[in-house]
């Protein structure tokens, strides 16, 4: 490619990096600045310039919402979206290269693509590929839950389906993937249609809905919908992890009261039977609006409790925040606060090698931060926070993707395109907090 030429001559970088040195880290590092230099170069801003011909180039890099995963071979797939089409594309050498983007939907579409709504894809055990979004059908917060797959490896997908199956004209957005080890294939989002029904009946109905199905032949049909609980929030993503080999949990942002919005939790099975619910955060973030801003959760292999992030403005905390929830006894621990600055939040929580990765956005007041913590005992002490990666442009939220032998960060910017870093050589000192 033409833009890896000249690559040493654009080190003017605005990369942070705070890693221990050891006998790994110079090649570290060059791999960075190697990585930014070509993101940087010229030849890919004339790719993703908005006048000219140049618009007509799809490409990760361009396109809007990447989400991304390895398959078990350690190809890294991408989907986005791009004037109204959702694309997905693999790599073959992490990022470094991407094969031609393949539409998903042979028709255009008002596919959802900002922060807390974007396209999810997954690739099974057996190849096949799964991806979901949401079809924005109006700008009055409608839209439908949109699934397609791929049987062929990605040469091409099935014609894309609408999940909710309401038939109403309604709110179905926000929509959260995930296959389980026995090969149940859930889809989660936040509906409206409890709402609709009430507004018809004269009944007042504080937010929206959350609800799923569930596949149990590789995404060649859907079960009926089932509700989890009524009084969501309207526009927040739905945190999902794994509660056994065929159950999952599920974290959202709920409205308790009249106008209190902080999470719960609970456990969902593949015959809509809903086994627990319960309250995960006490924030009392008090607020008639939704704040666009949806928690992150990965199950512990340690203590096979849930680690958590979210943001709240609550009358108790504000800010950033970490807990660590325990079905069997029903609580919240170990809570503390992460970042406390303007501008902090859109966590994102990975477990890797028995160590806990926490990434998110901060702001210093004229550029956005890509900050990292670790923690080494289950969420029990945390690492001081370290900035990776800092841009002046727009950026999207931070990801963490993993393969069979690495953690990576997984970012979109408007100045670097998409980055896929290697952190898990990051070595930080961890420090004791009071929980």
């Amino acid at each position: 490619m033409c833009i890896i030429r000249g690559l040493l001559r654009h080190f003017s970088l605005k990369v942070s990096i705070a890693f221990e040195w050891n006998k790994t880290m110079y090649k570290k590092i060059l791999s960075i600045l190697v990585l930014h230099a070509a993101l940087t170069s010229p030849s890919l801003h004339a790719i993703c310039d908005s006048s000219g011909l140049a618009k007509n180039q799809i490409s990760v890099h361009c396109g809007n919402t990447p989400s991304a995963t390895f398959d078990t071979h350690g190809n890294l797939w991408v989907a986005f979206v791009q004037d109204e089409f959702v694309y997905v594309s693999h790599s073959q050498d992490q990022g470094k290269s991407f094969s031609d983007p393949i539409a998903v939907n042979p028709i255009a579409e008002d596919a959802e693509h900002n922060g807390e709504n974007r396209p999810k894809i997954i690739v099974a055990d057996s190849g096949q590929i799964f991806v979901s979004w949401t079809l924005k059908t109006s700008p009055r917060f409608t839209g439908e839950i949109r699934f397609s797959r791929s049987t062929n490896g990605g040469e091409s997908f099935e014609t894309p389906r609408t999940i909710n199956d309401d038939n109403l004209f309604a709110g179905h957005r926000f929509e959260s993937l995930f296959l389980t080890e026995s090969g149940h294939l859930y889809l989660t989002w936040v509906d409206k249609r409890d709402l609709e029904k009430s507004v018809k009946a004269g009944k007042d109905y504080i937010g929206a809905a959350v609800y799923y199905a569930v596949s149990n032949d590789g995404g060649a049909s859907f079960s009926q919908n089932y509700r989890v609980a009524n009084h969501s929030c309207e526009c927040c993503r739905i945190a999902i992890a794994p509660k056994g080999p065929e159950n999952i949990a599920i974290l959202w942002r709920q409205v308790f009261g009249e106008d209190v919005r902080d999470h719960a939790i609970a456990e969902l099975t593949p015959s809509g039977k809903i086994l627990t619910t319960n309250r995960a955060s006490y924030d009392q973030w008090h607020i008639n609006a939704c704040p666009h801003h949806g928690p992150t959760m990965v199950q512990s292999t340690l203590s096979e409790d849930y680690h958590m992030s979210w943001f709240t403005n609550g009358d108790l905390n504000q800010g950033l925040y970490y807990a660590r929830y325990s079905f069997k006894d029903e609580e919240s621990t170990h809570l503390f606060q992460v970042d406390g600055k303007p501008g902090a939040g859109h966590p994102y929580l990975s477990e890797y090698n028995e160590k806990l990765h926490l990434v998110w956005k901060g702001f210093n007041g004229k550029e956005s931060l890509l900050n990292i913590m670790t923690s080494e005992d289950d969420g029990t002490t945390w690492s001081e926070p370290t900035s990776l990666l800092k841009t002046e442009k727009g950026s999207d939220h931070p990801f963490l993707i993993q393969d069979s032998n690495s953690l990576y960060l997984s970012w979109h910017t408007d100045e670097f395109g998409y980055i896929l870093l290697d952190i898990s050589e990051n070595t930080q000192r961890l420090s004791v907090n009071e929980n």
